[in-house]
């Protein structure tokens, strides 16, 4: 079992992330196997042995691109120093070989489901569909996506807002300013007095309410006033009440008092935070990662859409080398990965 899974790893390192896993479930496991088409060429796979799935094991078969400063080849997977090095390694073909070597194991707890799904790194255009054709079809009571690193359990995080908008001011020549309102000044200070608002809403476990400035655009000449400018905010609530309605509304506020407007806004993500408490999940006998400045997690948007069931990530894979050159797997951890989620399905 031990090479099982380090071979199984490298094969998936070495094709490209669309490949599915369609066939290979089909002929070595015992599972109903269901191919949903979410776009032309991409898809997602339900695998069960029960109509009635009770604990569904999750994965993304995407990866993203390959960037600069790698001294190996990304797609060509390499041992060295008890590591296992190629693009996915830790995000996470480590954690989709656990899931299949599980999924072809003879003897499975009852009501089981594992879920390969496109489009994580993305859109999320690929859960989107699934809970889409299944959120009233199946009513999970546990989620366990395998996109986790450490051999840690992480049970929650803040959520996902991303918001477009085109604030306007009054345009003068760049002489006499006080004739104008210079749309750019008008945005950076509505921006500061909603971080400083936003700063109010913590949560003790998922950590502060944040938000980035993540683009400002505007102005056409050195002399003159910008009367519009482009702003994309990127927001990570940690307390429920925050969504994209309760910002925007925030904003054309903190806009108004400026003397500017929004002038129009589209909303990208709209995602609240999730969080399982630690003592539904206390009984797996596993360590909890702090949570509190992590990234979104998918798995919430299956959180909301199946009523909060219980939810949690877990991996092999090294944290902070996701998404980078010479992202690798530790060989141990790795090895250990299947132990676990066999412990965990039974347990939880």
């Amino acid at each position: 079992m031990k090479n099982k899974i380090i071979n199984l790893t490298q094969d998936l390192i070495s094709i490209p992330s669309w490949v599915d896993n369609q066939n290979y479930l089909k002929q070595n496991s015992q599972l109903t196997v269901i191919k949903q088409q979410v776009n032309k060429d991409r898809f997602n796979i339900l695998a069960s042995n029960s109509t009635k799935i009770q604990t569904l094991i999750i994965g993304h078969t995407d990866t993203v691109g390959i960037n600069q400063g790698w001294t190996t080849d990304p797609i060509k997977p390499i041992i060295k120093n008890g590591k296992l090095f190629g693009r996915g390694a830790t995000d996470m073909k480590s954690g989709l070989a656990a899931m299949i070597l599980l999924a072809c194991q003879k003897k499975l707890p009852d009501n089981l489901g594992f879920l390969f799904y496109v489009d994580e790194e993305y859109n999320f255009v690929g859960i989107k569909k699934f809970i889409n054709d299944f959120g009233t079809k199946i009513k999970p009571k546990s989620i366990i996506s395998l996109d986790g690193s450490e051999l840690k359990i992480a049970n929650g995080c803040r959520g996902l807002i991303e918001i477009s908008a085109t604030i306007g001011g009054v345009s003068c020549h760049a002489a006499t300013p006080q004739n104008g309102i210079n749309a750019i000044e008008v945005a950076t200070k509505s921006i500061e007095k909603l971080k400083d608002y936003l700063s109010q809403f913590k949560n003790p476990e998922l950590g502060n309410t944040t938000i980035n400035l993540a683009l400002i655009q505007g102005g056409k000449a050195a002399n003159v006033v910008p009367d519009s400018c482009q702003i994309i905010l990127d927001i990570r609530p940690s307390k429920k009440e925050i969504n994209a309605n309760f910002i925007i509304k925030q904003l054309k506020l903190f806009i108004s008092q400026q003397g500017g407007n929004l002038i129009d806004f589209q909303i990208k993500f709209n995602f609240g935070s999730w969080l399982t408490p630690k003592s539904k999940l206390i009984n797996l006998g596993l360590n909890f990662k702090e949570i509190n400045s992590s990234g979104f997690i998918d798995i919430q948007l299956l959180w909301q859409a199946f009523k909060q069931p219980k939810c949690l990530t877990i991996g092999a894979g090294t944290q902070g080398t996701a998404h980078t050159s010479n992202e690798y797997v530790e060989i141990k951890k790795l090895i250990q990965l299947e132990t676990v989620l066999s412990d965990i399905i039974k347990k939880i």
